[in-house]
């Protein structure tokens, strides 16, 4: 029997948890929260504000707010005072933070190499493409007041 799309993001979703769970607690990171999300985008680009960093990880800026006290209070990252702007602040890593977003960076890589395997670049693309328009079509439809 076919299985129904809803079905298979759920089974993904699923299977997602189950492999990088372990693997965030075993850093100290919480699983579900975008812990490891906001350390990875701060490991490509560095010194972001609140407002940068919560688009790029498609987070909402209270979720947002929480994760950076929660990685500040770990000694991830730290809040720096933008020298362009004094009402904004830009959040960078620290050492320590640069390590364990190594090692998440590390994580990812390994996961999309589990998602790759056995597709063709050729596959590979066109499921982008119709996964990116899935995504537009769900975005379309998220009322106004839900939206990030």
């Amino acid at each position: 029997m076919k299985s129904n799309i809803r079905e298979l993001f759920i089974r993904g979703e699923r299977a997602r948890k189950q492999l990088l769970s372990p693997v965030l607690s075993s850093n100290g990171l919480t699983p579900g929260q975008g812990q490891a999300g906001i350390l990875n985008t701060l490991l490509k680009e560095d010194r972001l504000n609140q407002k940068e960093l919560s688009s790029r990880c498609h987070m909402d800026t209270t979720t947002m707010s929480r994760n950076i006290d929660n990685l500040e209070k770990m000694g991830l990252l730290k809040r720096e005072m933008n020298p362009e702007s004094r009402r904004s602040v830009i959040i960078c890593l620290t050492e320590k933070g640069r390590e364990k977003a190594s090692a998440i960076h590390e994580m990812f890589n390994q996961f999309e190499s589990i998602l790759r395997k056995d597709i063709s670049e050729e596959d590979m693309e066109i499921f982008r493409r119709i996964l990116t328009k899935i995504c537009e079509n769900l975005e379309e439809n998220i009322p106004q007041e839900n939206q990030l």
